[in-house]
């Protein structure tokens, strides 16, 4: 098997060959050059992505309970504000109630970019415009009590073509 080690020693100056010569500035140019390739969606000036805040009201949310059915529900409004100067459309709005002793998911609202056309008449929220839904909830826990929280998603996707994420944590009582 051949031996692949070697050793170099070099007392003097390297001389490069013409074409060395020719690829080393070529090999620095296309560095330079290559991080601005590649993309297909022109750069905005100033905000290059959105930024989302979601708010719900009431805070904590005071529910209702069927004496009969025990049955809880929960009306709320769920305000969404766009805080970074670029707009953009609202992909989905979840809204899930989870029993606190067990963690389980005891009911759902879930309007996508349809629905909210539908209900609200629009989906988009303008550059530091807003955005308010809404909702009621429905649910019974096992223990019958009314207490439970509820997890607000919201995702949008904005003008640069940006996912954007947000939630909140908010307690029923």
């Amino acid at each position: 098997m051949p031996d692949f080690t070697s050793t170099l020693s070099i007392t003097g100056p390297v001389r490069l060959g013409r074409a060395a010569r020719l690829l080393v500035p070529a090999l620095l140019a296309g560095a330079l050059l290559a991080p601005g390739c590649g993309s297909s969606s022109p750069t905005v000036p100033g905000n290059s992505r959105a930024a989302i805040t979601v708010t719900v009201d009431p805070s904590p949310i005071t529910a209702t309970q069927n004496a009969a059915t025990f049955a809880v529900t929960a009306t709320y409004t769920i305000t969404l504000k766009e805080t970074a100067g670029l707009g953009g459309e609202v992909q989905f709005i979840s809204s899930a109630v989870y029993e606190p002793a067990t963690g389980r998911q005891v009911a759902l609202n879930y309007y996508d970019s349809t629905d909210l056309v539908v209900y609200q008449g629009t989906k988009r929220i303008e550059a530091n415009g807003t955005l308010s839904v809404q909702q009621s909830v429905t649910y019974t826990l096992a223990d019958l009590s009314k207490a439970a929280d509820l997890v607000v998603s919201v995702q949008l996707k904005d003008d640069n073509t940006n996912l954007v994420f947000g939630s909140l944590l908010v307690k029923i009582q």
